[in-house]
């Protein structure tokens, strides 16, 4: 049971650590009032860039975009490193017009609710604290 401040997410993460590659992609939908689709890419460890951020949509587009997203990264050879995850994040985080600069906020509750449900697999990257 979650209160009225949080926001129900899902989200998911690939890795690809062929040819010498070590990076992920982090994809993540956040439903509520203003829908969300966010994905962040990078070097394992790293926080990530925010390589996808669609605002404006229902919760249907925004899961159509990062399975889309997610296809394309698997035909390139990434592979599930964190498994289908339900998530919550505090509402204050999940406003259109700041989905951006709080993607990294809301990939860190996705990494926390997939730690604690085990779907995190060994190959999952790091999802660090913000730096102070």
């Amino acid at each position: 049971m979650t209160s009225s401040d949080k926001v129900l997410g899902f989200g998911w993460e690939l890795h690809d650590d062929s040819r010498g590659s070590d990076k992920f992609y982090r994809l993540m939908v956040v439903t509520g009032p203003e829908p969300l689709a966010l994905g962040l890419y990078g070097s394992r460890g790293q926080e990530g860039a925010v390589g996808l951020a669609t605002t404006g949509i229902t919760a249907e587009q925004a899961l159509k975009e990062v399975v889309k997203k997610s296809r394309e990264k698997e035909r390139k050879g990434y592979e599930a490193s964190r498994e289908f995850t339900v998530f919550y994040v505090p509402a204050s985080l999940t406003g259109a017009a700041d989905a951006r600069e709080n993607a990294r906020a809301i990939a860190r509750h996705f990494g926390q609710h997939a730690d604690q449900a085990g779907t995190a697999l060994p190959n999952a990257s790091r999802i660090p604290a913000p730096a102070v």
